[in-house]
């Protein structure tokens, strides 16, 4: 089972994966497509404050509850 610790460790970790595909710099080898789906994807991914107001809501409700992970708004841009 998957604690909201390590589900909110995930988020963060995939958003500094995907800044780093961003930057030539770090990331010498990424093909411009790889770069353009990942800049893609963060337009909409939490970012930190996001990110906080997750774990505070959690704390304070307990569950994520809306508009956090709700499966009926999960869509696969492939």
């Amino acid at each position: 089972m998957t604690l909201p610790q390590e589900m909110y460790n995930s988020i963060r970790s995939a958003r500094m994966f995907m800044v780093a595909l961003l930057d030539p710099s770090m990331t010498p080898k990424v093909p411009k497509h790889i770069r353009l789906r990942a800049r893609d994807r963060l337009k909409h991914f939490p970012n930190e404050f996001d990110i906080k107001q997750m774990e505070e809501r959690h704390q304070r409700e307990g569950g994520f509850g809306y508009p956090y992970f709700n499966a009926e708004n999960e869509v696969d841009n492939g």
